[in-house]
Protein backbone atom coordinates (compact mmCIF):
# COMPACT_ATOMS: atom_id res chain seq x y z
CA UNK A 1 0.00 0.00 0.00
CA UNK A 2 2.99 2.40 0.91
CA UNK A 3 3.77 1.51 -2.79
CA UNK A 4 0.61 2.52 -4.19
CA UNK A 5 0.57 6.16 -1.95
CA UNK A 6 3.90 6.55 -3.27
CA UNK A 7 3.09 6.66 -7.03
CA UNK A 8 0.24 9.02 -6.46
CA UNK A 9 3.15 12.21 -6.41
CA UNK A 10 3.72 14.83 -4.39
CA UNK A 11 0.54 17.35 -3.54
CA UNK A 12 -2.04 14.82 -5.21
CA UNK A 13 -4.24 15.19 -2.43
CA UNK A 14 -4.75 11.63 -2.20
CA UNK A 15 -6.66 10.14 0.29
CA UNK A 16 -5.02 7.98 2.71
CA UNK A 17 -7.21 4.87 3.42
CA UNK A 18 -6.02 5.96 7.71
CA UNK A 19 -5.22 8.83 9.60
CA UNK A 20 -2.20 6.93 10.56
CA UNK A 21 -0.49 4.88 7.41
CA UNK A 22 -0.31 1.59 8.08
CA UNK A 23 2.74 0.37 10.41
CA UNK A 24 5.35 -1.73 9.05
CA UNK A 25 5.20 -5.86 9.62
CA UNK A 26 7.83 -5.62 11.89
CA UNK A 27 9.20 -3.21 14.64
CA UNK A 28 11.46 -2.89 17.54
CA UNK A 29 11.93 -5.61 19.54
CA UNK A 30 9.87 -7.88 16.80
CA UNK A 31 13.10 -6.69 14.71
CA UNK A 32 16.40 -6.59 16.36
CA UNK A 33 18.14 -5.99 13.49
CA UNK A 34 16.80 -2.77 12.47
CA UNK A 35 18.69 0.12 13.30
CA UNK A 36 16.24 2.31 15.80
CA UNK A 37 15.91 5.85 14.67
CA UNK A 38 14.62 9.13 15.95
CA UNK A 39 12.38 11.71 13.56
CA UNK A 40 11.91 15.07 14.43
CA UNK A 41 9.46 17.56 12.21
CA UNK A 42 9.95 21.31 11.66
CA UNK A 43 7.22 23.46 12.08
CA UNK A 44 5.46 24.31 8.49
CA UNK A 45 3.45 27.42 7.80
CA UNK A 46 0.68 27.94 4.93
CA UNK A 47 1.73 30.55 2.52
CA UNK A 48 -1.89 32.46 2.04
CA UNK A 49 -0.76 34.60 -0.49
CA UNK A 50 0.80 31.55 -2.45
CA UNK A 51 -1.54 28.78 -1.36
CA UNK A 52 1.67 27.08 -0.49
CA UNK A 53 2.94 24.66 1.74
CA UNK A 54 6.16 25.40 2.92
CA UNK A 55 8.75 24.71 5.33
CA UNK A 56 7.35 20.96 5.88
CA UNK A 57 10.44 18.89 7.03
CA UNK A 58 11.60 16.39 9.39
CA UNK A 59 14.97 15.30 10.38
CA UNK A 60 15.73 11.59 10.84
CA UNK A 61 18.59 10.73 12.97
CA UNK A 62 20.40 7.18 14.67
CA UNK A 63 18.72 6.84 17.71
CA UNK A 64 22.15 5.56 19.57
CA UNK A 65 24.44 7.13 17.86
CA UNK A 66 23.15 10.77 16.65
CA UNK A 67 24.24 10.48 13.41
CA UNK A 68 22.09 11.84 10.48
CA UNK A 69 20.62 8.90 8.35
CA UNK A 70 20.66 9.38 5.08
CA UNK A 71 18.86 8.30 2.03
CA UNK A 72 15.68 7.19 3.65
CA UNK A 73 12.12 8.06 2.34
CA UNK A 74 10.20 10.55 4.60
CA UNK A 75 6.28 10.36 3.46
CA UNK A 76 4.48 13.69 4.90
CA UNK A 77 0.56 13.44 5.83
CA UNK A 78 -2.23 16.31 6.75
CA UNK A 79 -3.63 15.23 10.10
CA UNK A 80 -6.71 13.93 8.21
CA UNK A 81 -4.33 11.08 6.58
CA UNK A 82 -3.99 12.82 3.17
CA UNK A 83 -0.18 12.29 1.33
CA UNK A 84 1.33 15.53 0.87
CA UNK A 85 4.36 14.41 -0.37
CA UNK A 86 7.28 12.41 0.16
CA UNK A 87 11.04 13.04 0.15
CA UNK A 88 14.37 11.18 0.54
CA UNK A 89 16.79 12.42 3.31
CA UNK A 90 19.76 14.73 2.11
CA UNK A 91 23.49 13.99 4.05
CA UNK A 92 22.23 16.26 7.14
CA UNK A 93 19.06 13.73 7.72
CA UNK A 94 16.94 16.23 7.00
CA UNK A 95 14.09 15.49 4.34
CA UNK A 96 11.54 18.42 3.37
CA UNK A 97 9.08 19.59 0.72
CA UNK A 98 7.41 22.00 -0.37
CA UNK A 99 3.83 21.65 -2.04
CA UNK A 100 0.78 23.27 -3.91
CA UNK A 101 -2.59 23.14 -2.21
CA UNK A 102 -5.92 23.15 -3.54
CA UNK A 103 -7.85 24.26 -0.46
CA UNK A 104 -11.00 22.90 -1.13
CA UNK A 105 -13.74 22.98 2.17
CA UNK A 106 -12.04 22.38 5.10
CA UNK A 107 -8.83 21.49 3.65
CA UNK A 108 -7.29 24.73 5.95
CA UNK A 109 -8.42 23.56 9.32
CA UNK A 110 -7.40 20.03 8.17
CA UNK A 111 -3.86 21.38 7.43
CA UNK A 112 -3.90 23.28 10.55
CA UNK A 113 -4.19 20.57 12.78
CA UNK A 114 -0.64 19.99 11.68
CA UNK A 115 1.24 17.00 9.50
CA UNK A 116 2.60 14.06 10.03
CA UNK A 117 6.03 13.20 9.33
CA UNK A 118 6.14 9.25 8.89
CA UNK A 119 9.22 6.61 8.33
CA UNK A 120 8.21 3.40 7.07
CA UNK A 121 9.95 0.70 8.07
CA UNK A 122 12.73 -0.09 5.30
CA UNK A 123 14.05 -3.09 6.30
CA UNK A 124 17.19 -1.61 7.40
CA UNK A 125 15.70 1.17 9.75
CA UNK A 126 12.65 0.82 12.43
CA UNK A 127 9.33 2.85 11.54
CA UNK A 128 8.69 6.14 13.00
CA UNK A 129 6.58 9.38 13.00
CA UNK A 130 6.23 12.79 14.48
CA UNK A 131 4.20 15.54 14.30
CA UNK A 132 4.88 19.27 13.14
CA UNK A 133 2.07 22.24 13.55
CA UNK A 134 1.58 24.68 10.64
CA UNK A 135 1.30 27.70 11.10
CA UNK A 136 -0.54 30.38 8.84
CA UNK A 137 1.66 33.22 7.33
CA UNK A 138 1.94 35.28 4.05
CA UNK A 139 4.00 37.48 1.73
CA UNK A 140 2.16 40.23 2.72
CA UNK A 141 4.51 43.47 4.23
CA UNK A 142 2.82 46.34 5.94
CA UNK A 143 4.01 49.68 4.72
CA UNK A 144 4.41 51.11 8.13
CA UNK A 145 6.97 47.67 8.69
CA UNK A 146 9.35 49.47 6.32
CA UNK A 147 12.00 52.34 6.99
CA UNK A 148 11.30 54.55 4.45
CA UNK A 149 13.63 58.01 3.48
CA UNK A 150 13.52 60.67 1.21
CA UNK A 151 16.96 61.62 0.92
CA UNK A 152 17.39 59.87 -2.04
CA UNK A 153 14.96 61.55 -3.66
CA UNK A 154 15.61 64.95 -2.63
CA UNK A 155 19.31 64.33 -3.83
CA UNK A 156 18.27 64.49 -7.15
CA UNK A 157 15.68 67.40 -6.95
CA UNK A 158 16.68 70.35 -8.88
CA UNK A 159 15.19 73.72 -7.43
CA UNK A 160 12.55 75.20 -10.61
CA UNK A 161 11.99 79.16 -10.41
CA UNK A 162 8.67 79.64 -11.77
CA UNK A 163 8.83 83.11 -11.47
CA UNK A 164 9.35 84.26 -14.96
Amino acid sequence: MAAALVSLGVGSGAIASAATPPASPCSGAECPSLQPVNIAAGQGSLNVTQMQLENISATVVDAVSGEPVRGVQVQFYSAGGRLLGAAYTNHSGIAAIAASENLGPGTAQELLAGYDAVLLGDGVHTPASAHGAITVGDDFVPLGSLLFSDRGLKQGVVPVDWSR
